[in-house]
């Protein structure tokens, strides 16, 4: 920002306003390792588990620039949602999307909570999905149980649902506390992948894997990452509860975040193509061996994403908290107005997952989804309209309307390419390993 008078007079405008939002929140701000953990966590959610699989299709060498591709367009359009937030003093997406000029304003902002509502509970979903997925994996591997006395999985979503939702009631500062959990038990996942493989590795058995080779899968990995690492509808909230913030520090945030998921991204899918192969499940976890280590991998797999699951809750109800209906309602009784939302929202997940089951599909379309909205339209219209001076410069408005078409193109053809086509890879496949 310029020193001059005017803007001095922002800057303190800012600073009161960051006080005075300390002061009415009544507790503690989140510092940035809270925030770090939190957004490592809101990165590892269903979608890794789907990354082998999309790997399958696509092959190692492009998933893994496919993977540090994803992370570094979406630190960007992070650092626009980030900028513009501070400079208008708004925290969630909706409300940042209704200060676009005219019309513009309403409907993106109208647009972007009907779609972020949709992304999200298919999140929920998936989270739900993952854990009755691990349970009944450990059922099944578990030589100590029968398939006839394996409970209904209808049982299993609700006991998923009543674990989840206590968490959800957590601020971002008590989060860390479940996220720490969640990091520990992917990297846990992480471990054992690379243990099976190893193994396999020595005792000859591990299947072959395509180095290198171009297929139509590869679009199906774009739409998998992004399912992993959209998370802009995350940050905004995230960064209101950041202690001293400023749009300099998230960013430095944001890039240690997204160092520590290039890393296990990375890992998740090649260790898991390479252990299991073209056949690896659209779960990952799914094709995990028996044994104490296998189940304990199981179990820590459900704690990882009961972690991850208020995190995306929260900003979910971002923009329903702030609109002036739910003001005046949470005005009265702010706690029971919160209390039964969420208790809906977590209702409704789990009666969506007694009928799907099909976690890779889900997480493909998702992720698609996410790519034409969150990384596509909403930053290319923020940074065309929101960011001051910049915003009428020629160049970088030739930026963002670039990277509204490519992401809006990306967006489509993901849609409909939603298998990872692992069959056409092998007569496609230059380099094998």
């Amino acid at each position: 920002m310029e020193h001059t008078p005017l803007a001095e007079e922002i800057k303190k405008m800012s600073i009161s306003s960051k006080k005075s939002d300390d002061t009415q929140a009544g507790q503690p701000k989140a510092t940035s390792l809270h925030i770090t953990i939190n957004l490592i966590t809101a990165g590892l959610g269903t979608g890794v588990f789907t990354l082998p699989w999309s790997t399958a299709g696509a092959s190692i060498v492009p998933a893994l620039l496919i993977v540090a591709l994803v992370l570094a367009l979406n630190a960007w359009t992070i650092s626009i949602l980030i900028e513009a937030a501070e400079r208008h003093q708004t925290f969630d997406l909706g409300s940042l999307l209704s200060r676009l000029p005219g019309k513009l304003g309403q409907a993106a902002q109208c647009l972007c909570n009907m779609v972020l509502w949709f992304s999200m509970f298919l999140c929920l979903v998936g989270y739900l999905i993952v854990m009755v997925d691990c349970v009944e994996s450990y059922l099944a591997t578990n030589p100590m149980t029968t398939p006839q006395s394996h409970p209904h999985r209808w049982i299993f979503v609700m006991l998923a649902a009543l674990c989840v939702l206590p968490l959800c009631f957590l601020d971002q500062r008590r989060l860390a506390f479940t996220s720490i959990i969640a990091v520990a038990a992917n990297a846990n996942i992480f471990a054992f992948l690379m243990t099976t493989y190893a193994v396999e590795e020595v005792n000859g058995t591990r299947p072959s894997v395509c180095l290198f080779g171009m297929s139509q899968g590869s679009v199906a990995m774009m739409s998998a990452m992004m399912q992993v690492v959209v998370i802009q509808m995350c940050v905004l909230p995230m960064y209101k509860e950041l202690e001293d913030r400023s749009p300099a520090k998230f960013n430095r945030i944001v890039a240690v975040a997204f160092g520590v998921l290039l890393l296990l991204c990375s890992g998740f899918a090649v260790a898991g193509y390479a252990t299991f192969g073209s056949n690896v499940s659209s779960n990952v976890l799914k094709n995990l061996p028996g044994g104490h280590w296998g189940h304990t991998t199981r179990l820590a797999a459900v704690a990882a994403v009961a972690g991850v699951f208020p995190i995306i809750l929260a900003s979910m109800m971002a923009p329903l908290w702030n609109s002036e209906t739910m003001s005046s309602l949470r005005a009265n009784s702010p706690n029971t107005v919160q209390g039964i939302a969420t208790c809906c929202v977590v209702l409704a997940a789990m009666l969506t997952a007694l009928v799907v089951t099909d976690l890779g599909f889900l997480n493909v379309v998702n992720g698609a989804i996410s790519l034409g909205a969150f990384v596509a339209i909403v930053p290319s219209l923020i940074g065309l309209n929101l960011l001051g001076p910049r915003s009428e410069n020629p160049y970088w408005r030739a930026t963002m309307y670039t990277l509204m078409v490519v992401g809006l193109t990306g967006s489509a053809v993901g849609l409909v390419l939603t298998d990872n086509y692992a069959a056409a890879l092998k007569s496609a496949c230059m380099v094998k390993w």
